[in-house]
């Protein structure tokens, strides 16, 4: 089994794979390169292949496919994932897996932002981040100042325990998210990024921005529902409570209703309150139980 393995997503890289394989190679030249060629039509995997790398391939699109794929055949006690594009700075991955070593860490996660200025991001992107970053924060308690950050270092029995189930480019905010939820020691590192070389981001600001806000939701739902199912609760009961006050308000002075509708829609809005209210009660116990499991299959693996 390797000490560290590096793996690496790639989807139409054939002008950079080359240069981050070589990159690795001068930094850590007894690491294991793995790359996945994510179904491109360019020669990514003959050019990582010939700069050294083990290729793997994956017909099904996504980088969380990739992903998958590399984390489910490679094995290693350490592994560092990178993008394929050449824009992350390595230089200061090796003092980090020195770090996770020594404080124990299962996750670290490279901070673009720590070295303020010197990082490229496209317009909106910078932005985006620090927004989601700080949604997540308070929705899932993270820890990390970078949630989309592509750099990351994780530990062999973080890899065997994380139920990935992200097809896409999520995969980075769903590691946090599985970190944060099983309290597992985690830390950030310093990075940068720089401008690509002769390609251009697979990403869109606004609609990726979008099925990232969706996924959240879903990833509420999954891992924290009380926080999503007890605010709808407490919604829907205040809606109800106003619109029962209407035809309330017209019986004590009238002694009839004459809005039947609204008490109609207020008796609604009072199913939907205790619904949501006992949907989040029981799918609390329900993820409580799975990370019991999940947490012991955890303990299971030596670090």
């Amino acid at each position: 089994m390797l000490g560290v393995a590096f793996i690496i997503p790639c989807y139409n890289e054939q002008e950079s794979i080359g240069l981050v394989i070589s990159e690795i190679r001068n930094i850590f030249p007894s690491a294991g390169i793995f790359v996945c060629d994510n179904n491109s039509n360019d020669r990514t995997s003959e050019v990582a292949a010939s700069a050294g790398a083990t290729v793997l391939f994956e017909r099904e699109k996504g980088k969380g496919n990739a992903v998958r794929r590399l984390l489910r055949d490679v094995e290693a006690s350490l592994y560092v994932m990178v993008d394929g594009d050449n824009t992350y700075d390595l230089s200061s991955v090796n003092s980090a897996i020195d770090e996770l070593k020594a404080n124990r860490y299962d996750l670290m996660t490279g901070d673009r932002f720590a070295k303020l200025g010197k990082s490229h991001f496209r317009k909106g992107h910078g932005a985006g981040n620090l927004f989601f970053t700080s949604f997540f924060r308070i929705a899932f308690g993270i820890q990390t100042r970078d949630v989309f950050s592509g750099l990351r270092i994780f530990s062999r029995r973080l890899v065997k325990t994380f139920p990935l189930v992200s097809a896409e480019f999520e995969i980075e905010t769903e590691m946090t998210i599985y970190a944060a939820r099983m309290r597992l020691p985690v830390s950030d590192f310093p990075t940068n990024v720089q401008s690509r070389v002769n390609s251009e981001s697979k990403l869109s600001t606004y609609s990726d921005g979008l099925k990232i806000l969706i996924f959240s939701l879903r990833l509420l739902h999954r891992e924290f529902p009380m926080r999503l199912y007890l605010p709808i609760s407490a919604i829907t009961a205040f809606i109800a409570v106003v619109l029962f006050a209407i035809p309330y308000s017209e019986y004590l002075s009238t002694g009839q209703v004459s809005t039947i509708p609204t008490l109609v829609t207020s008796t609604i809005f009072v199913s939907i309150a205790i619904v949501s209210l006992f949907a989040g009660l029981i799918l609390k116990e329900v993820s409580n139980l799975k990370y019991e499991q999940r947490y012991l299959s955890y303990l299971g693996f030596p670090r």
